[in-house]
């Protein structure tokens, strides 16, 4: 079969290999129907987590089950599924507890040894281990790329609005119009947020939150604490969502907070550290949230907001390229160029 292979740093491959099989009684084979570059997979092409050359890339799927073994009873052949970013046993006591993205055997697709060995969606087929846990079946009606979205992105940044206890009325801020951002943005609005205000230095990303309810806040053009500030009435947001990842951005959504306030971190970055604002922490009576996303347990709610239209993940997409394309894809999402890439198998 074809799938997208890490070559070297900076280099990914369409290239031929194996299909896989089923290995344990507990999975699933997916023919992949639609797949997405992530800009988590940017870690990989740049070499900061470590892939073996041949190892296929990707987690953002969906697809139809062609085939599984004799544990998957609440699946069948000809079901269209989802499947969440990574795999979660179900079981342990992380699971039980509902603390799916601490699990004791959690992997992630196509991320290479560090993270599982699992192989990636980038491709024609793909494995799916423990598949009544790591699969969703799409709602009648619902088209694959909307619901790739529930699987990753658009489920992280619901968590995210989730873990900063956004409420109706509250006025949130969103830093970084990125994918997740907006899809942030659009999350807590669908929680009942009464104002948006999206951050980011580059005016394309910040009309596309505008675009989905938000107030736009350019921060290559104004300041970004004295704009907040001055559309709070000098107090601070309620709550803010750091989808950019990086020191800076931390400190900053510390700046932005009000006293008494929230903030929950998902952007993904490579750093080991960042110097914590202690006492402005202490004075200002902070909640700070960051860890990864536990799409188990958000995935249900967020496809029946999508399937309800209250969100409308596909707004991000700027390319859609067959597989084969995937090489040019990688291009176009590190340079900037594309907003969002989706890869569809022929």
């Amino acid at each position: 079969m074809k799938a997208v292979t890490f070559q070297d740093i900076g280099q990914m491959r369409v290239t031929d290999v194996p299909e896989p099989s089923l290995e344990l009684p507990s999975d699933a084979i997916v023919k992949v129907t639609c797949c997405a570059i992530c800009g988590s997979d940017l870690h990989l092409y740049h070499g900061d987590i470590p892939m073996m050359p041949g190892d296929t890339c990707g987690h953002e799927f969906t697809g139809v089950i062609v085939d599984s073994g004799s544990q998957v009873t609440g699946l069948k052949r000809g079901d269209r599924v989802v499947g969440t970013f990574h795999t979660a046993c179900g079981a342990c006591r992380a699971c039980r507890r509902g603390e799916f993205h601490l699990c004791d055997s959690s992997a992630v697709y196509g991320y290479g040894p560090i993270y599982g060995n699992l192989g990636g969606t980038q491709a024609e087929y793909a494995r799916i281990p423990m598949a009544e846990v790591n699969l969703r079946l799409i709602p009648d009606g619902l088209g694959d790329e909307q619901a790739l979205f529930a699987g990753d992105i658009l489920t992280t940044a619901y968590g995210a609005v989730k873990n900063a206890g956004v409420v109706k009325g509250d006025t949130v801020a969103v830093i970084g119009c990125g994918p997740v951002g907006i899809m942030a943005v659009q999350s807590a609005l669908a929680c009942g947020a009464a104002r948006v205000l999206a951050i980011d230095l580059v005016l394309q990303r910040v009309q596309l939150a505008v675009s989905v309810g938000a107030i736009g806040v350019d921060s290559s053009q104004t300041d970004a604490v004295g704009a907040v500030m001055r559309l709070t009435d000098g107090e601070g947001v309620d709550a803010v969502i750091e989808a950019v990842g990086g020191p800076r951005t931390l400190l900053l959504a510390f700046e932005l907070v009000r006293p008494g306030g929230r903030i929950a971190a998902v952007g993904i970055t490579a750093v080991q550290s960042f110097e914590y604002p202690l006492t402005q922490a202490l004075t200002k009576d902070v909640t700070f949230r960051m860890g990864l996303a536990n799409i188990h347990r958000d995935i249900d709610e967020v496809l029946q907001l999508i399937a309800s239209g209250a969100i409308n993940p596909s707004i991000v997409i700027s390319h859609r390229l067959a597989l084969e394309e995937a090489v040019l894809g990688y291009e176009l999402f590190d340079s900037r160029v594309a907003s969002k890439v989706l890869l569809i198998p022929q």
